[in-house]
């Protein structure tokens, strides 16, 4: 039973890392950040476009990040 419990918390800890991450990429996105590398100028731009929103950290938490996520 705590072999679950211990499965279920490391699962729910993993989840979360993974939704504020995702967040973090899709606000950084939203609000134009990186828009200087224009993904019709090629591939190479494409991927310093992932890159660039992959590094910022647009809110000061990683909860706030789940919030926004899961709030609706």
């Amino acid at each position: 039973m705590a072999v679950l419990l211990l499965l279920s918390l490391a699962l729910n800890v993993w989840m979360g890392a993974v939704i504020a991450r995702l967040e973090n990429y899709h606000y950084a996105s939203f609000i134009g950040w990186c828009d200087e590398f224009k993904a019709s100028e090629g591939l190479a731009m494409l991927m310093k476009r992932e890159e660039c929103l992959a590094t910022k950290q647009t809110r000061s938490n990683p909860l706030w990040h789940i919030y926004y996520a899961l709030r609706g």
